[in-house]
């Protein structure tokens, strides 16, 4: 391999050497702490490398991975996510007496597993960050085997997660016997079994059709899409709150950066212009937006409300797979990033606050508390810092204006109207509509006084919650709000430095 092969994959190689080392580090010395902070430390060593590299252009590593400035940003995104995830992991895991050595390895591994998604362009690599991110994910998820519905979540995210790599496998397999290729980019030279270079021809192959569908059901499944969406207000009311952060930000950019490496080039939008997959994919968008929403009026729990509400998301994101013209390829991967970074920043808000408050009542939380809208009713008047994030959050993921939601949005709007997608732009507009019925109420609460003591007003007193002396989970508060405003006010610094990168 060149230098220039190993300086593109740096984050990748911190990341798996760093793993390697905290093996031999638990080893050598058992320490929760240590191992914590040496998680910190490999994966700020990656973010800091992929932040340097932005700017590099394109780098093909052998014919598995290729890596360009969009997956640099994406694998960014992904590690500052896992950042936090471990910081809030460091706080609850504080009170439990057993060392948890292998929590911080599977957040390496998962970490890992992003990044190369996030790099590929082969369907092998694809598969083999896949597989790494789920079965990391696998143990993760039911980690605190002391809760009530631990063994249901990971049993359950154990076998749709087999079942979504089977359907993938097939479809992969089908796809090669078509086409004769497993590389992306040998798909913009596409050919099928016959070694005719027609991808009319192809888009109505029913084999190359189905072959997709399955591949794009397996994808589906981790990003929460209806009719594989099930699993996910379950795993996400059951896992520990921090895993339900990794679910709800790494897995899903990982993985909708890759079906977009995947999907963008010339041959695949001509197949799907020429065939029934571009029909399907609205379909599975317009459900995925429209029976998310809706499921999510009635819930009363913040994190399986958040399940659904990420299941609508992941809709309005697959607007940008109809792009019918290769000049529209870098304005989708734009709106993309874009709303990935709003989104990020307004889970990781939500789901902090919900690590700290569930620190202020640790008896429930051993027993696997599920903090319900309820619980954060007259918030604002106890902790008005914690009821601004969470307001700021909100906002954003409503899509209200002067918010960094908003401007997502309006990013795939004005994607949808070039393409004329009016039908998945009436859905997006119904769907946002609809999730005001559910995100308002949130805002209300935090204002409504209660005359019973709630959660709240009892973790009023704990040291986590407690603002006379500033730590790091209130400092990080503040940073997360001053982002919050910042980037809905002035949205122009990212929307620039995310034009300037290029394919």
């Amino acid at each position: 391999m060149e230098l220039s092969t190993f300086i593109a994959l740096t984050p990748q190689l911190v990341l798996a050497t760093g793993t390697v080392f905290a093996l031999i580090l638990i080893a050598w010395q058992r320490s929760q702490q240590l191992l914590a902070l040496f998680t910190q430390g490999i994966l700020l060593l990656a973010l800091i490398a992929s932040i340097a590299s932005l700017g590099d252009g394109q780098s093909m590593v052998t014919i598995l991975l290729k890596v360009d400035d969009y997956s640099r940003y994406a694998f960014i995104l992904v590690l500052i996510a896992s950042l936090v995830v471990v910081q809030l992991s460091k706080t609850m895991l504080r009170r439990d007496i057993e060392v948890h050595d292998e929590y911080y390895v599977l957040l390496l591994l998962v970490a890992l597993g992003a990044g190369v998604l996030v790099a590929s362009d082969h369907f092998a690599s694809l598969f083999l960050g896949f597989e790494l991110l789920s079965i990391a994910l696998v143990g993760l998820v039911g980690y605190l085997r002391s809760t009530a519905y631990a063994v249901e979540t990971s049993f359950k995210y154990l076998i749709l997660s087999a079942t979504a790599s089977s359907f993938m496998l097939l479809g992969i397999a089908f796809i090669y016997a078509q086409t004769g290729q497993l590389s992306f980019s040998g798909l913009a030279g596409i050919t099928n079994a016959a070694n005719v270079s027609d991808t009319g021809v192809l888009g109505q192959s029913l084999l190359y059709q189905l072959g997709f569908i399955l591949f794009f059901s397996g994808i589906a499944f981790k990003l929460s899409l209806v009719p594989f969406h099930f699993w996910t207000p379950d795993v996400y009311q059951g896992s520990p709150t921090p895993i339900t952060l990794l679910l709800a930000t790494v897995s899903k950019v990982a993985m909708f950066v890759v079906l977009l490496k995947c999907c963008f080039n010339a041959a695949q939008i001509d197949v799907f212009q020429q065939s029934a997959l571009a029909d399907v994919i609205a379909s599975i968008a317009i459900l995925s937006m429209i029976v998310g929403n809706t499921l999510a009026l009635k819930q009363s729990s913040i994190k399986r409300l958040l399940g659904y509400s990420s299941i609508a998301h992941m809709g309005y994101l697959l607007i940008v797979l109809m792009v019918s013209t290769t000049g529209g390829i870098n304005f989708a991967w734009q709106s993309v990033l874009f709303y990935l970074s709003a989104y990020l920043l307004a889970t990781i808000s939500l789901f902090t606050v919900l690590a700290l408050f569930e620190a202020g009542n640790p008896i429930e939380h051993r027993l696997g508390s599920d903090i319900k809208i309820d619980d954060w009713q007259g918030m604002f008047w106890q902790k008005p810092m914690l009821a601004s994030l969470i307001i700021i959050a909100i906002l954003s993921l409503a899509g209200i204006p002067l918010t960094a939601g908003f401007i997502g949005k309006f990013y795939l709007i004005s994607f949808a109207s070039q393409q004329q997608l009016w039908g998945l732009l009436v859905s997006l507009i119904i769907g946002s509509g609809i999730a005001l019925a559910y995100y308002l109420p949130i805002i209300f609460s935090l204002f409504r006084e209660s005359n019973k003591e709630s959660a709240a007003d009892a973790a009023v007193n704990t040291q986590t919650l407690t603002w006379s002396t500033l730590s790091f989970n209130q400092l990080f508060v503040v940073v997360l709000t001053i982002l919050g405003l910042g980037l809905g006010l002035f949205p122009n610094s990212l929307s620039q430095l995310i034009a300037s990168l290029s394919l």
